[in-house]
């Protein structure tokens, strides 16, 4: 199985938490195979918004909920 990533990112109720203000307004970059590609994908998204401090990207390791028992 690959070693799936999601990225995805939206605008935060604070910049050093994880709480989305608006979930339908989430931007979804992408799923990818693994943790190099999403990187660069979360790198060239965060870029694009990088004077925005409310505006986060993140990588989820979708493998992991996929496969919890597999750590």
């Amino acid at each position: 199985m690959s070693k799936l990533h999601l990225v995805f990112g939206g605008r935060v109720l604070d910049p050093q938490g994880l709480e989305f203000e608006d979930l339908k307004a989430i931007d979804f970059v992408g799923v990818f195979p693994d943790l190099a590609s999403a990187t660069d994908a979360w790198r060239s998204a965060s870029q694009k918004t990088i004077d925005d401090a409310e505006m986060k990207y993140v990588v989820v390791h979708l493998h992991r909920l996929l496969e919890p028992d597999a750590l």
